[in-house]
């Protein structure tokens, strides 16, 4: 999910929690204005050797065709091979395969990887993210679940699970495996930054703001993993009303990534409510500088030129 996509049902959530405070007028820009924090980059932090191969770019004519037959070539499987090498050359021809749009055969290689004895949760992890990119979340939840069995104490797997959960919109079961995931390590930041996103769709502001608060202090060594932990946190203080906080976390994010549409939209917003109108303006003017297909921006600044602001 992009910065600036928009998320309806949080957007109506905000509309009812903030329709006393802002008075009629600005109920219906409500569900234009307001999109949603993106997702913690949380599968992408725990990067696995398929998805890294796949990640490397091919020459485009080698694509499909040219590149199964790269593959197949290069890659060959020896029947003398031991079970270790066997599998570490089937993790890199699935990776060359999703490469190519080969997703079949991707699968097929993973799957006999996950196949072979003894069992090994790590191969689980690996299907399971390459499920989750296909946009296959019970399939990618189901291996998740697998390797817990194999490995009760990893928390990757667990919170694998939550990040499964979450794509397929069951939050409230997200925060149960993210609870685990963090009983095993409570020192992992991306771990909180996923259980706050969870909570902000489950309407928990306060929660998300407690761990984003937790990811902050124990460090967030990526520049992007620290621009949605303040825009995150920024939108749980937004729902709470508590635009000046609010506003100071934008401003941090935007320190990260001036052109962030949905931080200035959030921010033009806290800025509105505070009464601040010009800055408000301000702030959506950027917005829909930087795209202007954006329809929270571009209806906000019609709206406020539109009331003589």
């Amino acid at each position: 999910m992009s910065r600036g996509q928009d998320a309806g049902v949080i957007a109506r959530d905000l509309d009812r929690m903030t329709s006393r405070a802002c008075g009629a007028w600005l109920g219906a820009a409500l569900a234009v204005l307001l999109g949603f924090v993106a997702p913690a980059k949380g599968e992408e932090s725990k990067p696995t050797q398929a998805a890294a191969a796949a990640a490397q770019p091919l020459d485009p004519e080698l694509q499909h065709a040219f590149g199964r037959l790269l593959v197949d070539r290069t890659l060959r499987m020896d029947p003398t091979l031991g079970v270790a090498e066997a599998r570490r050359i089937l993790l890199r021809r699935a990776g060359l395969f999703e490469s190519v749009k080969e997703f079949k055969l991707a699968e097929s290689d993973l799957t006999t990887a996950v196949q072979m004895q003894p069992p090994d949760s790590a191969l689980y992890i690996e299907r399971g993210y390459f499920y989750m990119r296909l946009g296959r979340f019970s399939e990618a939840s189901a291996d998740f679940l697998m390797g817990t069995q194999l490995d009760p104490a990893n928390p990757t797997l667990r919170f694998a699970a939550g990040r499964a959960m979450a794509a397929l919109g069951d939050y409230g079961q997200a925060v149960t495996y993210y609870d685990e995931a963090i009983g095993l390590a409570a020192r992992d930041p991306s771990f909180y930054l996923a259980r706050a996103e969870a909570q902000i769709r489950l309407a928990q502001p306060r929660d998300a703001v407690a761990d984003y608060d937790r990811a902050i202090d124990i460090k967030l060594p990526r520049a992007s993993d620290r621009y949605y932990a303040y825009v995150g946190r920024g939108y749980a203080w937004m729902m709470l009303a508590n635009y000046a906080s609010a506003i100071a976390d934008f401003d941090r994010a935007l320190e990260i990534d001036p052109r962030a549409v949905s931080a200035l939209v959030w921010r033009g917003y806290s800025r509105e409510m505070g009464g601040q109108v010009d800055l408000a303006l301000n702030d959506y003017e950027r917005a829909a500088a930087v795209d202007p297909t954006d329809r929270r921006a571009s209806e906000s600044v019609r709206r406020l030129r539109d009331s003589g602001n």
